[in-house]
């Protein structure tokens, strides 16, 4: 009889589940694991590419250093383009920036791909490296005091 229920868990060669063990393919064909100790590099892999993610967008993100002004440099603008601490980037810089973004697409994309093996020790072990990488970086960056816990100007409370 059939009752529709799925024997094998899988839809045209999509895991519907996730899978515990230690079989897995990333990426090529040539990278699958068929030992535990494969298995294990694969996720020490996938740890550290989630680390060096966060880290990588930490570091994509951070405010460039700004040069403070003189009473008399502002006096002296009338009208700026932009308010005085802030000037259009140079080249050099807007490269370096598009150059890291790219970095931080195609690491997002390959985690991406990692996690659709469904594999769940992958799985855990991406949530884990972000985590992670996000506690190194990012959470370390001061927040300003006294203005709620919203990131967002309109979302402050008081205001």
């Amino acid at each position: 009889g059939g009752g529709g229920g799925m024997h094998n868990m899988h839809m045209h060669g999509m895991p519907v589940a996730f899978e515990w063990g230690h079989r897995v393919t990333l990426y090529f064909d040539s990278w699958a694991t068929e030992t535990h100790f494969e298995y294990l590099v694969a996720l020490l892999f996938m740890f550290t590419l989630c680390v060096m993610q966060e880290g990588l967008y930490y570091l994509r993100t951070l405010p460039p250093k700004v040069r403070t002004q003189t009473t008399e440099e502002i006096e002296g603008v009338t009208a700026p383009i932009l308010p005085a601490p802030y000037k259009t980037p140079a080249m050099r810089r807007r490269l370096w920036g598009t150059a890291l973004y790219a970095l931080n697409l195609c690491s997002s994309y390959l985690i991406m791909l990692a996690v659709m093996t469904c594999n769940g020790g992958v799985f855990l072990t991406v949530v884990l490296g972000l985590s992670v990488g996000h506690f190194l970086g990012k959470s370390r960056r001061p927040i300003a005091t006294g203005m709620g816990e919203s990131s967002e100007a309109c979302c402050i409370e008081g205001q």
